[in-house]
Protein backbone atom coordinates (compact mmCIF):
# COMPACT_ATOMS: atom_id res chain seq x y z
CA UNK A 1 0.00 0.00 0.00
CA UNK A 2 1.42 3.41 -0.94
CA UNK A 3 1.41 6.27 1.54
CA UNK A 4 0.48 9.67 0.10
CA UNK A 5 2.26 12.73 1.58
CA UNK A 6 2.59 16.40 0.72
CA UNK A 7 6.21 15.94 -0.21
CA UNK A 8 8.20 13.23 -1.93
CA UNK A 9 9.93 10.65 0.22
CA UNK A 10 13.13 12.63 0.57
CA UNK A 11 14.47 10.12 3.07
CA UNK A 12 14.73 7.39 0.46
CA UNK A 13 18.09 6.09 -0.72
CA UNK A 14 17.45 6.93 -4.35
CA UNK A 15 16.28 10.50 -3.76
CA UNK A 16 18.96 12.00 -5.99
CA UNK A 17 17.75 9.80 -8.82
CA UNK A 18 14.13 10.85 -8.39
CA UNK A 19 13.45 14.09 -10.31
CA UNK A 20 10.33 14.80 -8.21
CA UNK A 21 12.40 14.75 -5.02
CA UNK A 22 15.05 16.96 -6.57
CA UNK A 23 12.39 19.41 -7.76
CA UNK A 24 10.72 19.39 -4.32
CA UNK A 25 14.03 20.03 -2.57
CA UNK A 26 14.82 22.89 -4.98
CA UNK A 27 11.43 24.51 -4.33
CA UNK A 28 11.87 24.06 -0.58
CA UNK A 29 15.30 25.73 -0.73
CA UNK A 30 13.88 28.53 -2.91
CA UNK A 31 11.29 29.26 -0.22
CA UNK A 32 13.65 28.79 2.73
CA UNK A 33 16.33 31.17 1.42
CA UNK A 34 14.20 34.35 1.64
CA UNK A 35 12.94 33.28 5.07
CA UNK A 36 16.54 32.90 6.27
CA UNK A 37 17.46 36.30 4.81
CA UNK A 38 14.38 38.06 6.21
CA UNK A 39 14.57 37.15 9.88
CA UNK A 40 16.60 39.03 12.44
CA UNK A 41 19.85 37.35 13.48
CA UNK A 42 18.36 36.51 16.87
CA UNK A 43 15.67 34.40 15.11
CA UNK A 44 17.95 32.76 12.56
CA UNK A 45 18.54 29.64 14.65
CA UNK A 46 14.79 29.08 14.80
CA UNK A 47 14.49 28.83 11.02
CA UNK A 48 17.80 27.10 10.30
CA UNK A 49 17.18 24.29 12.80
CA UNK A 50 14.30 22.86 10.73
CA UNK A 51 14.28 20.98 7.43
CA UNK A 52 11.52 22.64 5.46
CA UNK A 53 9.89 25.95 4.71
CA UNK A 54 6.60 24.93 6.32
CA UNK A 55 8.44 23.93 9.52
CA UNK A 56 10.27 27.28 9.48
CA UNK A 57 6.98 29.18 9.20
CA UNK A 58 5.43 27.06 11.96
CA UNK A 59 8.43 27.68 14.25
CA UNK A 60 8.22 31.44 13.63
CA UNK A 61 4.47 31.40 14.26
CA UNK A 62 4.88 29.64 17.60
CA UNK A 63 7.67 32.02 18.64
CA UNK A 64 5.76 35.19 17.73
CA UNK A 65 2.48 33.97 19.22
CA UNK A 66 4.30 33.41 22.52
CA UNK A 67 5.78 36.89 22.29
CA UNK A 68 2.35 38.39 21.55
CA UNK A 69 0.88 36.57 24.56
CA UNK A 70 3.59 37.98 26.80
CA UNK A 71 3.02 41.47 25.38
CA UNK A 72 -0.73 41.07 25.88
CA UNK A 73 -0.20 40.13 29.52
CA UNK A 74 2.10 43.12 30.11
CA UNK A 75 -0.35 45.49 28.44
CA UNK A 76 -3.32 44.13 30.40
CA UNK A 77 -1.29 44.62 33.59
CA UNK A 78 -0.53 48.18 32.50
CA UNK A 79 -4.25 48.85 31.96
CA UNK A 80 -5.07 47.41 35.38
CA UNK A 81 -2.41 49.37 37.24
CA UNK A 82 -2.34 52.75 35.49
CA UNK A 83 -2.48 55.74 37.82
CA UNK A 84 -2.68 59.47 37.20
CA UNK A 85 0.60 61.10 38.13
CA UNK A 86 0.66 64.01 40.57
CA UNK A 87 2.06 66.38 37.94
CA UNK A 88 -0.16 65.03 35.16
CA UNK A 89 -3.34 66.82 34.07
CA UNK A 90 -6.46 64.98 32.87
CA UNK A 91 -5.65 65.43 29.17
CA UNK A 92 -2.16 63.96 29.67
CA UNK A 93 -3.47 61.06 31.75
CA UNK A 94 -6.31 60.18 29.36
CA UNK A 95 -4.01 60.54 26.32
CA UNK A 96 -1.50 58.18 27.91
CA UNK A 97 -4.29 55.80 28.90
CA UNK A 98 -5.83 55.76 25.39
CA UNK A 99 -2.67 54.19 23.99
CA UNK A 100 -3.32 51.01 25.99
CA UNK A 101 -6.59 49.94 24.29
CA UNK A 102 -4.99 50.72 20.92
CA UNK A 103 -2.10 48.42 21.72
CA UNK A 104 -4.48 45.74 23.00
CA UNK A 105 -6.48 46.00 19.76
CA UNK A 106 -3.31 45.43 17.74
CA UNK A 107 -2.79 42.27 19.79
CA UNK A 108 -6.33 41.14 18.97
CA UNK A 109 -7.88 41.96 22.35
CA UNK A 110 -10.47 44.71 22.16
CA UNK A 111 -11.44 46.64 25.29
CA UNK A 112 -14.95 48.08 25.30
CA UNK A 113 -15.39 51.77 26.14
CA UNK A 114 -17.17 51.12 29.44
CA UNK A 115 -14.39 48.83 30.73
CA UNK A 116 -11.77 51.32 29.61
CA UNK A 117 -13.54 54.23 31.33
CA UNK A 118 -13.82 52.22 34.56
CA UNK A 119 -10.08 51.40 34.41
CA UNK A 120 -9.29 55.11 33.90
CA UNK A 121 -11.45 56.05 36.89
CA UNK A 122 -9.69 53.49 39.05
CA UNK A 123 -6.42 55.27 38.29
CA UNK A 124 -7.63 58.71 39.40
CA UNK A 125 -6.41 60.41 42.52
CA UNK A 126 -8.69 60.85 45.53
CA UNK A 127 -9.40 64.48 44.55
CA UNK A 128 -11.68 63.09 41.81
CA UNK A 129 -13.47 60.76 44.25
CA UNK A 130 -16.88 62.44 44.16
CA UNK A 131 -17.02 62.66 40.36
CA UNK A 132 -15.72 59.12 40.08
CA UNK A 133 -18.47 57.86 42.40
CA UNK A 134 -21.19 59.75 40.51
CA UNK A 135 -20.07 58.53 37.09
CA UNK A 136 -19.54 54.93 38.22
CA UNK A 137 -23.04 54.81 39.75
CA UNK A 138 -24.94 56.43 36.87
CA UNK A 139 -26.57 53.13 35.96
CA UNK A 140 -25.56 53.38 32.30
CA UNK A 141 -22.52 52.27 30.41
CA UNK A 142 -19.79 54.85 30.37
CA UNK A 143 -18.48 56.45 27.21
CA UNK A 144 -14.89 57.62 27.57
CA UNK A 145 -15.40 60.85 25.62
CA UNK A 146 -18.25 61.89 27.95
CA UNK A 147 -16.29 60.86 31.02
CA UNK A 148 -13.27 62.85 29.82
CA UNK A 149 -15.42 65.95 29.35
CA UNK A 150 -16.76 65.60 32.93
CA UNK A 151 -13.24 65.11 34.28
CA UNK A 152 -12.04 68.24 32.45
CA UNK A 153 -14.88 70.24 34.01
CA UNK A 154 -13.85 69.00 37.46
CA UNK A 155 -10.17 69.76 36.94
Amino acid sequence: MAVVTDSPASGSDDKKADPAVAEWDAMNEAVLAPIHMSVKPVHLNTVTSVDGAEEAWDALKVMFEARDSAQLLRTMDELSSMKKGDEENIIQFVSRAKMIPDELAMLGNLVDDNTFALRVFSGLLSEYGMLRTVLENKGVKLVMSDATAKLLQAE
